[in-house]
């Protein structure tokens, strides 16, 4: 027994030691040609299901056999996701019969809708319209927003975030948004208590995003996973309707969107009719498409069923309208910078030992779609859920050179908040909490799906202090970027002015960290106030 200190330490010494032999792997310069081809014009934008996808997975494929990463999707490098392209025809205006008389509001000005149901004619028509609150059901907080109210044939009219937003109060997580907040989760709960429409009044705060990020998906097309029974299930009607729209229909009723607003704020909100009928109509076309998962994979040499994943969308915008004569989507920080990150951690690994468990390395497609790559992975995954560690997911990285601080997009959530601070504390680098946990960017990356399982997730990255900038500057830049250069073609790589060593010191710090989770027996878990954490309780984790 007096050896076991000794021997202890030895362990942790070759632990130590094949970290550090494997973050000098990690290059900028290697770093840099992986964002280099991937944004390239020649790669058109990555958008899924077209010819450049070819391009893309080829080259993704190619780099993960080069590094030594072995086949994942069953003796491949790629898994097929089948898609449903759905493009909507909206009816020119959506008719509110309202006690004071007719209101048309005319489609992408006031109202945006779309439906994945495969059937070609859809409709609303003189449908009874409900105000549900914020069209939650959650029991954890003692919230129905649907008590007593039977919903067959009915639309509901709800807010978008939850009753936290904008509140000092404990309610909820306060001005942190829960997936309760979310737009996807509410069309999902609508149509789980059997209405036929719901209608989302938008507001730009709560939301993330002014009006026009709605309309501009208005008639367009959009990809869902393919379903095997029609989506039968889904709403015939999901959408959006403005702030203004939303304010005549609750005049029309001796109300304002103030006072429904506070009435839905009150913890023992209940539903009611509106005495209003709605109708509006969608015509379908539908076309079926294939997409590529990209995956690789190292297996675990004491625990090779239990695995730790790490995600980047490779898939991006492809070629849209002209801006500034450039139509090309290149993606080179949305998420060129993200796949290079776990290219090269996958390198670090396979330059050390073996990890007791193993480890998937897993570009998805389809993330700006609705994160269908990595929804179609958790529910036809490699691993089953429960055999899962944690999922450990970058987006979005920005090229400011290092950081100070490692930012966690939806702190709070898990144990592995605390894995990642041990490293970055290591590294002389600071936590930082989400700049803006109002807008769910948690919900809207893919960690997301993962955790929707009641898989452990992690979505961090140097973001909010940049060392040469300072963190007031930094915080301009990134103001800049949402507003000026995200999901544009000024989304380039410009090798003579950006710097990449940003994502050089993140890869190497999550690197480290997949490394400890891999070489652990630990199972982190979700913090008691998690909406996540009762599914993996169920799975005995």
């Amino acid at each position: 027994m007096r050896y076991l200190p000794f021997f202890c330490l030895l362990l942790l010494s070759r632990t130590v030691f094949a970290q550090q032999m494997g973050e000098k792997m990690i290059t900028t310069d290697r770093i840099a040609h992986h964002v280099a081809v991937l944004a390239a014009d020649s790669m058109l934008g990555r958008m899924p299901a077209t010819a450049a996808e070819n391009k893309v997975t080829a080259y993704l494929a190619a780099q993960m056999k080069e590094i030594g990463l072995l086949p994942a999707a069953h003796g491949r490098y790629d898994q097929e996701v089948p898609l449903l392209a759905v493009t909507s025809t909206l009816s020119p205006t959506m008719d509110f019969q309202t006690p004071s008389g007719l209101l048309r509001i005319p489609k992408m000005t006031d109202y945006v809708t779309f439906s994945r149901k495969v059937v070609n004619e859809l409709s609303l028509d003189r449908s009874e319209l409900v105000f549900a609150g914020f069209g939650i059901t959650a029991p954890e907080y003692g919230r129905d927003d649907f008590k007593g109210m039977d919903l067959k044939g009915k639309t509901i009219l709800v807010f978008v975030n939850d009753p936290g937003y904008g509140t000092q109060d404990s309610y909820f997580k306060g001005n942190t948004m829960t997936y309760y907040g979310r737009w996807t989760y509410k069309f999902e709960e609508a149509a789980r208590q059997g209405a036929k429409g719901c209608l989302i009044i938008h507001e730009t705060g709560p939301a993330g995003y002014p009006w026009k990020v709605v309309s501009n998906n208005g008639e367009t097309t959009k990809l869902y996973l393919r379903p095997e029974d029609g989506y039968r299930n889904r709403c015939d009607v999901e959408g959006w309707i403005s702030p203004e729209a939303a304010e005549k229909l609750m005049q029309s009723c001796n109300l304002s969107l103030k006072k429904a607003k506070e009435m839905a704020l009150k913890r023992d909100f209940r539903p009611f009719a509106l005495p209003i009928k709605v109708s509006c109509q969608i015509h379908n076309h539908f076309a079926y498409q294939q997409s590529h998962n990209v995956c690789g994979l190292i297996k675990g040499s004491k625990h090779p069923e239990e695995v730790v994943v790490y995600t980047a969308h490779w898939d991006h915008l492809g070629v849209t309208k002209p801006v500034r004569g450039d139509s090309i989507c290149n993606g080179a920080t949305d998420n060129a910078s993200a796949v290079a990150w776990m290219l090269e951690i996958s390198r670090a690994f396979k330059n050390t030992s073996p990890p007791d468990r193993s480890i998937l390395f897993l570009a998805v497609t389809c993330e700006e779609s609705g994160l269908l790559g990595s929804t179609y992975y958790t529910e036809h995954p490699f691993f089953p859920m429960r055999n899962t560690v944690c999922v450990i997911n970058t987006d979005v990285m920005l090229f400011l050179g290092k950081f100070r601080d490692v930012t966690l997009t939806g702190s709070g959530q898990s144990e592995l908040d605390d894995w990642v601070a041990a490293e970055a504390k290591r590294c002389g680098r600071y936590i930082a909490p989400d700049p803006n946990p109002d807008n769910g960017m948690f919900f809207r990356s893919d960690q997301f799906p993962f955790a929707k399982m009641g898989v452990p997730a992690i979505f961090a990255k140097g973001y909010t202090d940049a060392e040469k900038l300072g963190k007031s500057e930094t915080l301009a830049r990134i103001e800049r970027y949402w507003k000026e250069t995200y999901h544009t073609p000024q989304d380039e790589y410009h090798p003579d002015r950006d710097d990449l060593n940003g994502l050089t010191e993140d890869a190497r710090l999550m690197f480290r960290v997949g490394s400890n989770l891999a070489n652990s027996d630990q199972w982190p878990k979700w913090n008691k106030d998690s909406e996540f954490r009762a599914i993996r309780q169920k799975e005995g984790r």
